[in-house]
């Protein structure tokens, strides 16, 4: 079973997915800034960034992510399969970071065992190869780097539900979000040690009615209280 979505077929049509929503990018599941702060708190906490290092976004969008960190780590490097999403990062003019237009399965502007931190949001599961993402961002780190990643879980009750009903959402066909045990599978594959996975809450409020959204905001906290496997996202 398949969400209904908007289709792709290859990296040309993802890349004009994105393209088309630089122009006018903004958040389409809730209060923008508090999101944000929320992302980046769990970022903090899970890559334990360092004043002196060097950090990779794969998938960067307009760099808010970057942006917004930018006093916890030395330098800042963001690539992103979108050149519009890149000149509106580059339009910042910020000599500590770098953004290139690149695939996240090469990262071909990025030289090996030149980084300490690789991580993405909520990009992983736009990439039409995630080994090949998995590979790349493993190549790019230094010995002892880290990689995080806050993705979609495949097993999240909407997507089974959107997916059993052909609800229409805002994902691109080639959009694959995984599942747990495919997500360390990936990462255990690409040469990742120690790999650690936890859950963290994203609503996707933009591609449900209004009283879905409510509905598995409590449903969310009853399982973040109760440590209940619905809760929606992976990050590992």
């Amino acid at each position: 079973m398949k969400l209904v979505t908007t289709p792709s077929r290859d990296h040309d049509d993802v890349r004009g997915f994105f393209d088309a929503s630089a122009a006018e990018y903004r958040e389409q599941h809730g209060d923008a800034a508090r999101l944000l702060r929320y992302r980046v708190s769990l970022l903090r906490e899970l890559a334990q960034f360092r004043g002196d290092e060097t950090v990779l976004e794969i998938g960067c969008g307009d760099g808010m992510h970057l942006f917004a960190m930018a006093d916890h780590f030395g330098r800042g490097i963001g690539v992103d399969i979108s050149a519009a999403m890149i000149a509106r990062a580059n339009a910042r003019n910020d000599p500590r970071f770098r953004f290139s237009v690149d695939l996240g399965e090469t990262l071909a502007t990025v030289d090996d065992a030149s980084v300490d931190v690789v991580y993405c949001v909520g990009s992983l599961e736009h990439m039409l190869d995630q080994p090949a993402v998995a590979r790349a961002a493993r190549r790019v780190l230094k010995p002892g780097g880290r990689f995080v990643g806050l993705t979609p879980n495949g097993q999240y009750l909407w997507y089974r539900l959107g997916a059993r009903f052909g609800l229409a959402t805002q994902h691109l066909a080639t959009d694959h979000f995984l599942t747990r045990r495919e997500l360390v599978s990936l990462l255990e594959s690409a040469g990742f040690t120690n790999v650690h996975t936890g859950w963290w809450t994203f609503i996707p409020r933009g591609d449900m009615p209004a009283w879905i959204a409510r509905l598995l905001t409590v449903l969310d906290r009853v399982g973040v209280r109760g440590g209940i496997a619905w809760q929606t996202s992976d990050s590992a």
